[in-house]
């Protein structure tokens, strides 16, 4: 396999400068995504002693999608604001100060510039332990702000180019946990997680874990994410730049074998350009890329 890496490369429109991209279907897709999106060093609560434990990127939602992450892992909590609630992001319990509404804005400007780009938003965690979590105002504040711009559920057969010659607007997936109060005719089924479910692991029990998941790893049929991830007994979310890129490097088969790839301070790797460069192969040789695998 090759890696494009002498190829012209932009992050913030890869999808919209992937080879043959519109013959794909998103579940098609090979979607770098930024695990625990809403925890960051630039977030206004970031405080380096316990970031240490907390913090699993860099920077803000909008450098994240600037930088090529296109699928975004959201954990929320929700609060009474003077008006409506406010959903926060946090990490088991510590919250970041960054809510739900940047993530909006963030994304609504990016798709603005940027309009043949698509996004999922894996909402994968919609609660902060027994505190009460308000389903309905959180569909009403999403249908408000992005409805116009959300691939229904029902079109996930559709063909990327299909999907953009019925719309100029719609890009975004929406998935979540069924709960009462959220519109199934927008949000996608959750999205499933394979992680090793340890609390702390080493980078050997991770490689075992990718290794295994990919052996049964469904072929195309939904969006599902691999996390890329360890959690440290002393240092908390480790940075893993060598271990993904020789993991996931498009010369290996594992990265064509993909959904979504989640990951910690995921721009320190060069995972985005191998999603790039896997997509492309899979839009390029479909089936018999996924035969010759087997």
């Amino acid at each position: 396999m090759s890696d494009n890496r002498n190829a012209s490369f932009d992050k913030s429109k890869w999808m919209s400068n992937t080879l043959d991209i519109n013959l794909l279907k998103l579940t098609e897709v090979v979607w770098p995504g930024t695990h625990n999106c809403g925890m960051d060093k630039k977030a206004p609560n970031y405080e380096v002693l316990v970031g240490n434990w907390t913090t699993c990127q860099n920077d803000s939602f909008a450098w994240q999608l600037a930088q090529g992450a296109r699928a975004f892992d959201i954990r929320l909590g929700c609060t009474a604001g003077p008006v409506t609630p406010v959903f926060y992001f946090h990490h088991n319990g510590l919250q970041s100060h960054r809510i739900l509404d940047e993530l909006i804005d963030a994304v609504t400007d990016f798709l603005d510039q940027n309009p043949d780009e698509f996004i999922v938003l894996d909402f994968h965690e919609l609660a902060d332990g027994a505190k009460p979590f308000d389903y309905r105002s959180l569909n009403s504040l999403l249908m408000r702000k992005l409805g116009s711009r959300l691939v229904s559920p029902m079109d996930a057969h559709l063909t990327i180019g299909q999907l953009k010659a019925a719309s100029t607007s719609r890009r975004i997936v929406m998935a979540a946990p069924s709960k009462p109060g959220l519109d199934f005719d927008y949000f996608w089924t959750r999205i499933p997680h394979k992680w090793s479910g340890k609390t702390f692991n080493d980078v050997d029990d991770l490689r075992t874990l990718i290794s295994t998941s990919l052996k049964d790893a469904p072929h195309d049929r939904f969006i599902w994410s691999l996390s890329a991830t360890n959690y440290s007994l002393l240092g908390g979310p480790q940075h893993l730049k060598s271990q993904i890129n020789d993991w996931f490097n498009t010369t290996r088969d594992w990265v064509t074998r993909c959904s979504i790839i989640s990951t910690d301070f995921f721009e320190e790797s060069e995972i985005v350009r191998y999603c790039w460069s896997a997509t492309s192969m899979k839009a390029v040789y479909g089936d018999a890329l996924y035969e010759r695998q087997r």
